[in-house]
């Protein structure tokens, strides 16, 4: 089956060929089930340097090839697409090589971990003509989705302030190599980890609004990683946004609350509470908290990067969502390494066009 790209003017066979880079959890759990169904596309081979791993997504993949390393992959294969799994110090080389190789990207978060390789990214993206796409699934959790919603049909009026909590357990994430600990792997502690999804859902709320002054204060796991963050941001209008993430929690829970000029939407991990002219409460079948995989969360992910590709939905609108979103995390760890200081958003926009 053929299909025409009208923006790009270029023809796609489908189903796409892709391979998924790094087979640890979220791409066993997450990636693989969606795209093995999804007749829109084939993975035809797989990149990952463990064993264990191989044959794991040899048992899902039976017919994929098999691949220690990036270089063998591009030298060896035909792809429409390649899926980054893998650690997010891992991203950028993916990224790239990709890029370079003329293959479109969908990639786990955080998309990079440094200014440095942002700007390689973006630039390699414009110069080799590829989609490059952030996983943001957590903006279509139901609970944020409604949340949205409520905001776009200003059912509280014009937003005055944000406040989002997350709460974990020492313990929480890791991986398969608990590789959420390592700095040199993860590129940040809770804010790169948790702080990524709260930022791009503020943001989506806020889109309008761009963001004035970060100011950030941390605590340290072993003086390595943050395990706790606070980050206040001040948007256009004078909307003070809030957010506190903690490993130290001894329970699991998301929660925070909107105030608008007319109401408050109040957020409770599985349910909403609407408070403007009456007193709505939302119910949903999922929480916040609840797991780390969040398949059905990545059901609208894999139809909007596909929608992007095929130039149903207008090129680029992630990518700049997952550069904003970076920006403000790396103004947070400046603000920290600064005292907590207030510090300007002065580049974002630059950098953005």
């Amino acid at each position: 089956m053929m299909y025409l790209n009208t923006q790009k003017n270029i023809f796609y066979s489908l189903p796409l060929r892709g391979a998924i880079i790094g087979f640890g959890g979220v791409a066993e759990y997450a990636h693989a089930p969606l795209l093995k169904g999804d007749p829109r596309f084939c993975i035809t081979s797989i990149v990952d340097p463990d064993k264990e791993r191989q044959n794991r997504a040899k048992k899902i993949f039976p017919d994929a090839r098999i691949y220690d390393d990036l270089d063998s992959l591009f030298g060896n294969e035909s792809l429409d697409f390649v899926d980054i799994c893998t650690p997010p110090a891992y991203h950028a080389e993916a990224i790239l090589k990709a890029c370079e190789s003329g293959v479109n990207v969908l990639c786990e978060k955080p998309l990079v971990t440094s200014l440095e390789q942002l700007n390689k990214v973006l630039e390699a993206q414009k110069k080799y003509d590829v989609l490059v796409y952030c996983v943001n699934n957590w903006r279509y959790a139901p609970v944020w989705a409604k949340t949205i919603e409520l905001v776009n049909r200003n059912y509280i009026g014009e937003i005055r302030e944000i406040s989002l909590f997350v709460l974990r357990t020492p313990k929480s994430g890791g991986g398969i190599t608990d590789w959420r600990k390592k700095r040199q792997i993860a590129g940040g502690g809770i804010l790169m980890d948790h702080g990524w999804h709260n930022i791009y859902f503020v943001n989506s709320i806020l889109k309008n609004n761009m963001p004035i002054y970060v100011s950030a204060r941390m605590r340290f796991l072993d003086h390595d990683l943050e395990d706790e963050a606070e980050v206040n941001i001040l948007y256009e209008g004078q909307i003070k946004v809030n957010l506190f993430l903690t490993w130290r929690s001894n329970h699991r829970k998301n929660y925070g609350h909107i105030i608008g000029e007319r109401g408050e939407i109040k957020i409770k991990d599985d349910y909403l509470i609407l408070n403007n002219d009456s007193i709505i409460r939302y119910n949903f079948n999922s929480s916040l908290s609840k797991g780390s995989h969040h398949l059905e969360w990545m059901i609208p992910v894999i139809d909007d990067f596909f929608n992007e590709l095929m130039g149903k939905k207008r090129r680029g609108e992630n990518i700049k969502e997952a550069a904003k979103c970076f920006y403000l995390i790396s103004l947070a760890y400046e603000s920290y390494q600064k005292g907590s200081s207030s510090l300007e958003v002065c580049n974002i926009i630059k950098l953005q066009d």
